[in-house]
């Protein structure tokens, strides 16, 4: 609710009753607060009603010079009323230019205790602001350190499976390099086996061509390595086939484990793009909080204005 005039002057009649100055300060207090504006210009209108309350001196002569002077008597009186009037009025005008100059004073005083009041509201305004900016900062801080922490351990975890894609990967290129050395080692047996039932039928072959006479025996024998050979063979292009599809699943294993070694090296990349990319936003925000600190320190306080109670004015 605004400060009325009839507040301030019902502030000041209660002020000089009690026999207390009504001072800017006096009746600011007593009605608990208002533009100091406002009140000076309330305060000088009740103190040009109390001067003009005051009447110049209009008193008969006294009994006894009246019947001492006689015929002078009341002439006299009349001059030292008419010097008595004029030099209270001369006084009353030096009164006035002093009051005017007082009054000239007061305002520029009251105006400077507006300015100044408005600018320390500003600044805590401002000390607020950036109390608050300095707070949402911390808290802004706080979680980018926490997003940091949860990227290093997804980085860390994304590492480890990406060792352990690594390690199977090789696992798997060792047990192919095992499998293709059986597999020669095999292909070896199986080739000295054949070469050995090949060298038998030879034998046998020539045995037949030389003993013409036992043909039926050589025959039958010739038959049974003959089935030896086409059993060992399919034996062979069995064990091979046989090798061959696991060599094909490993292939297909080392493949499979490559592509995931691809996917966990892939996803650590951007993790630590991330992690780089959260650094930096971390560095800028504490370049910010450096700065915002920086604008946060002591103003010089400014010139202490005294209470205008205080002031030397002559009212």
């Amino acid at each position: 609710m605004a400060l009325t005039k009839d507040q301030i002057l019902q502030a000041a009649d209660q002020l000089a009753a009690a026999g207390t100055p009504p001072t800017l300060a006096a009746v600011r207090s007593a009605v608990g607060g208002g533009s100091y504006t406002t009140i000076n210009e309330a305060l000088k209108e009740w103190k040009a009603k109390q001067q003009a309350a005051v009447m110049p001196l209009r008193e008969p002569a006294p009994e006894g010079i009246s019947k001492r002077l006689d015929e002078v008597g009341a002439e006299v009186w009349a001059i030292a009323l008419e010097l008595a009037n004029a030099r209270l009025t001369s006084e009353r005008e030096a009164l006035e230019a002093t009051r005017q100059q007082l009054e000239t004073a007061q305002q520029e005083a009251t105006e400077l205790a507006d300015q100044l009041s408005a600018e320390l509201e500003a600044l805590q305004a401002q000390h607020q602001q950036a109390t608050q900016d300095l707070q949402t900062a911390i808290t802004t801080l706080e979680q980018l350190r926490q997003e940091n922490a949860t990227l290093s351990r997804q980085l860390a975890t994304t590492e480890a499976r990406a060792e352990e894609t690594t390690k199977r990967a090789d696992d798997l290129r060792a047990e192919l390099q095992h499998a293709h050395a059986e597999n020669t080692a095999q292909r070896q047996r199986h080739n000295a086996e054949t070469q050995a039932l090949q060298a038998q039928l030879n034998t046998t072959e020539k045995a037949l061509q030389t003993e013409v006479s036992n043909g039926v025996r050589l025959t039958l024998e010739l038959t049974h390595a003959q089935m030896q050979a086409s059993t060992a063979q399919q034996q062979q292009q069995t064990q091979q086939e046989r090798h061959a599809d696991e060599i094909r699943l490993m292939g297909e294993r080392l493949t499979t484990a490559q592509a995931e070694r691809e996917q966990a090296l892939q996803a650590a990349s951007a993790t630590r793009e991330d992690a780089a990319g959260m650094r930096g936003e971390l560095e800028a925000l504490r370049v910010q909080n450096a700065a915002l600190l920086n604008t946060l320190k002591p103003v010089p306080a400014a010139p202490t204005v005294p209470p205008l109670d205080q002031m030397n004015l002559g009212l």
